[in-house]
């Protein structure tokens, strides 16, 4: 919830929010592997390894996911490249929903002022006569407590002054006391599609990275068995598709 002062007499600490986590794009160790996936990649597709890497199919034999052909080493790399993009849209999508998280906390504080003048108007009316009668307004209340607390304490307000008429509290006032509900329950329903749109990026970019490390690696694998740490004439091509230069590649 918004840093907002609490109405006069509730000095409780509760309207603290937590502050938003700012978004982050790949981290070192994401770009890193997406690197060495890129870097193998070209390697393989060079024509004297690729002609050994490749998977040697009889007449007619279909391939299959397990093989590797030269368009599948070619997908790989788009898959690197939608790994990026899709980072990008994470991080574009993380700073919408943050400026929605700005616009929900505009309208809680909008919310408040009303909220604040109708408690100041009952005040007026029972502090003298009647003071217990203000915790029907929510005085001595954390109002804002949680969404829900707010949301509740806001209707009650306006459902009570339906009948219990207050000094200056007309129909327009609240009016503008259920317009500024509305507009509070509008803009959390904006920053939970933000949100959500964030989250099933980032699940799809991670989905698809770690698709990627498992193509390289297979690259990789065949090229363990084209290429043993056994034979020395193997070094260049070893260090080439960055498989140990002295053991067997084990992923």
């Amino acid at each position: 919830m918004s840093d907002i002062p609490p109405p006069a007499g509730n000095n409780t600490p509760e309207n603290q929010p937590p502050k938003p986590h700012k978004p982050t794009p790949l981290n070192a160790a994401q770009l890193a592997s997406l690197t060495k996936t890129e870097s193998i990649c070209r390697v393989a597709l060079q024509p004297a390894y690729l002609a050994r890497l490749i998977t040697e199919l009889d007449p007619g034999e279909v391939v299959g996911e397990d093989d590797i052909t030269e368009e599948s080493i070619v997908a790989l790399q788009a898959d690197c490249a939608t790994v990026r993009n899709t980072s990008g849209e994470a991080v574009i999508a993380t700073g919408a929903k943050h400026q929605m998280s700005q616009a929900e906390i505009d309208a809680e504080a909008a919310l408040m002022v009303v909220i604040q003048e109708f408690q100041a108007r009952a005040r007026t009316k029972y502090h003298s006569k009647s003071p217990t009668t203000l915790k029907d307004f929510g005085i001595g209340e954390t109002i804002n407590a949680n969404r829900e607390t707010l949301e509740q304490w806001a209707q009650i307000i306006y459902n009570k002054t339906a009948t219990d008429k207050l000094p200056k509290i007309n129909a327009a006032r609240r009016q503008a006391l259920l317009d500024a509900l509305a507009a509070y329950k509008t803009a959390q329903t904006a920053q939970g599609s933000g949100q959500s749109t964030a989250t099933n990026l980032r699940v799809s970019r991670d989905t698809l990275l770690d698709d990627t490390v498992a193509g390289r690696m297979k690259i990789q694998f065949a090229a363990q068995a084209e290429w043993p740490h056994t034979a020395p004439a193997n070094h260049a091509a070893r260090m080439e598709f960055q498989l140990p230069a002295t053991r067997p590649f084990v992923g």
